[in-house]
This record gives structure tokens, C-alpha cells and sequence, in this order.
């Protein structure tokens, strides 16, 4: 196998497990989130096997980790970030602030939450913007 090939299938492995370890997930119950077996999902993080498509797609829906990201290992730069914060709604600031917020006063542990939990996440943050409206009106 190629060198060059064979550090890329390395690194797309370890990405794999960190966002699974991040998750807070056993090997277990990541591979029944690809729809796999354990063995099948043990070989992708050994990097004996590599992830389907369909496992990709899963991912990204489920843990919202991007393909980039999974295969090569790129996340959105910071200044790019930025300019997408700077020219969204005063309301979506203030969403992204708390969400923030409450990242860095929580146990960072599982920086990848599976799409359940971020909706009851995103619901609380959202519970507190509204009091914080009717506040601001008082």
C-alpha cells in the first residue's frame, strides 16, 4: 500500500475514534449507528477497513461531523466562522453566545453530541433566550 494512502487511512481512523471517544460512545454503540457490526466498525478504527459512504452520511446526520472533517481532518477556518457570525441575525448571535456559554461551564468531555441530545440542548438555550426577552422588556 502506498505510504502516502496508508498515513491518510491512519488519520481518518484516529478522527474516527476521537469524535466516537468525544461522543462518549463504546465501539458498540457507534457501529450501531453506521448500521454495522462491532467487528466491522473495530476494522474501520483499526484502520483495516474505511468508512462507507453511507457511514459518512450517518455521521454527519446523527453527530453533525462533517465529511471534511472524517477524511481530512479539515474543520471550518476561524475567519470564515467569523464572517458567517458577523452576518447573521442579532438573534442567532445571541444563540450561538449561550450555546457557547454553556460549553465552556460544562464538562467538555463530549464535544459531539449525538442530534437528540443537541435538540434538547438547543431547546433549553432557546428557553433562555425568551426569558431573557421578557426581562429586557421589564
Amino acid at each position: 500500500m502506498d505510504k502516502d494512502l496508508l498515513k491518510d487511512r491512519l488519520d481518518t481512523a484516529a478522527r474516527i475514534r476521537f469524535i466516537r471517544e468525544k461522543a462518549g460512545l463504546t465501539q458498540e454503540a457507534f457501529a450501531e449507528i453506521l448500521g454495522i457490526s462491532l467487528s466491522g466498525y473495530k476494522k474501520i478504527e483499526n484502520a483495516e477497513n474505511q468508512i462507507s459512504l453511507n457511514g459518512l452520511r450517518k455521521l454527519n446526520r446523527k453527530l453533525q461531523v462533517t465529511t471534511d472533517y472524517i477524511l481530512l481532518g479539515d474543520n471550518v477556518q476561524s475567519d470564515t466562522l467569523w464572517n458567517q457570525i458577523m452576518n447573521c441575525s442579532d438573534s442567532d448571535k445571541m444563540f450561538l453566545m449561550l450555546k457557547l456559554l454553556l460549553y465552556f461551564t460544562q464538562n467538555k468531555d463530549n464535544i459531539f453530541y449525538l442530534k437528540d441530545e443537541q435538540a434538547h440542548i438547543d431547546k433549553a438555550i432557546l428557553h433562555v433566550m425568551e426569558d431573557l426577552k421578557k426581562y429586557s422588556k421589564n
